[in-house]
């Protein structure tokens, strides 16, 4: 299986592509410094900003993908704007490069638990995008991440999960060609 990781150098990015075993990814960083780690991973790596819609489309389609998997954020800065914009902005660019490409699914990272105002909007946004498209889609709701480049080092307020434990189940559903709405928190059940 071809799978094309937008936001592969973020923390779950990370997390994940150690146990996509035996799949040929490519990973989407804006960053040319973060190249290099994505071929120490194994990962065949392309840089562009995802704000470039153009830009976008055209990697995701150069790069052939059987599932496009959108775990982008924006939390460097800790501002629920930023994250919002970029859900907003791009989770639907992103569906539409994987159906430009001819992808079979589309992989969406959400939360698990509520936002409010602008941020909830743009959740909202990101999931319909995916579930409306022509693809097989799959939105993964994380609880909130602990651990190793994370925000907490240890498990916060419930829904959480621990971040090595997050990218091995997305892994598990990614692989397993799962569709619909998955919750992956402490509780999650292989």
């Amino acid at each position: 299986m071809r799978v094309f990781l937008a936001g592969a150098t973020g923390v779950l990015g990370r997390a994940l592509i150690p146990h996509l075993t035996g799949q040929d990814v490519v990973g989407l960083t804006r960053s040319r410094d973060k190249a290099a780690l994505l071929r120490e991973l194994g990962v065949e790596p392309v840089i562009a900003d995802a704000y470039d819609r153009e830009q976008l489309v055209h990697l995701v389609v150069a790069a052939r993908p059987d599932v496009v998997v959108n775990f982008l954020t924006d939390l460097t800065a800790g501002s629920s704007e930023l994250n919002a914009r970029i859900r907003h902005e791009v989770g639907p660019a992103v569906v539409h490069a994987a159906e430009t490409a001819s992808a079979r699914r589309i992989v969406v990272e959400s939360v698990a638990w509520a936002l409010e105002g602008a941020s909830a909007e743009a959740l909202s946004l990101l999931e319909s995008s995916a579930v409306e498209s022509k693809l097989e889609a799959l939105v993964i709701r994380f609880g909130r991440l602990w651990g190793p480049g994370t925000w907490h080092a240890e498990p916060p307020q419930p829904p959480s999960v621990q971040i090595d434990d997050a990218g091995r189940w997305a892994a598990k559903l990614i692989a397993a060609g799962s569709t619909g709405t998955r919750v992956v928190a402490s509780a999650f059940e292989d």
